[in-house]
């Protein structure tokens, strides 16, 4: 092998190690989803997010604020408890299920998968029950079970934890 063909091995070789470099970093950081902070999106005490424009305030929960703190072992970050203000419910994405749903039934925080079983339809919180605008579906907030409609099965239910003012939600579901 002459001296041109060792360099160009060698720099392929390095441009390999450098993409194989860069998708390790990318699949550690989603092995990882404990340490990123959760985008909460609240809706009003009975208002629900539907795509006829009802208005809602949305709230960026920042890393910054974690930083001092642990996150409980088996849980998620999801935000401050002050950032959902009069709020009974708030959108957020659970790194291991997606789109998900917080809310506040009978005094207790509930956390729940936000896409309907039925289709894939994002599920809203209207006074106290959980309702599918696709197919008229409804859920039971304490639980997630089926209440009416077509949806197959329960919503999956993830366990909250409330600690020094954040809000925390478990990896898995239960």
């Amino acid at each position: 092998m002459n001296r041109r063909e060792f360099i160009r091995r060698v720099a392929v070789a390095s441009v390999f190690l450098a993409i194989g470099a860069v998708g390790v970093l990318e699949l550690a950081e989603k092995l990882v989803p404990a340490q990123a902070a959760v985008q909460l999106t609240g809706g009003g005490s009975q208002a629900s997010q539907t795509s006829a424009g009802s208005t809602s305030q949305s709230s960026q929960v920042s890393q910054s604020s974690q930083t001092l703190q642990t996150i409980p072992q088996g849980y998620i970050y999801v935000g401050k408890i002050a950032t959902l203000g009069a709020a009974t419910s708030a959108y957020f994405t659970h790194p291991n299920y997606g789109n998900s749903i917080l809310l506040l039934f009978s005094g207790l925080w509930k956390a729940f998968t936000a896409t309907c079983t039925h289709q894939p339809c994002t599920v809203e919180y209207t006074n106290s029950e959980i309702y599918c605008p696709c197919h008229g579906g409804t859920f039971n907030p304490s639980n997630g079970a089926v209440t009416g409609g077509p949806p197959p099965s329960p919503l999956t239910e993830f366990a909250v934890l409330l600690q020094g003012g954040d809000i925390y939600v478990s990896s898995k579901a239960i």
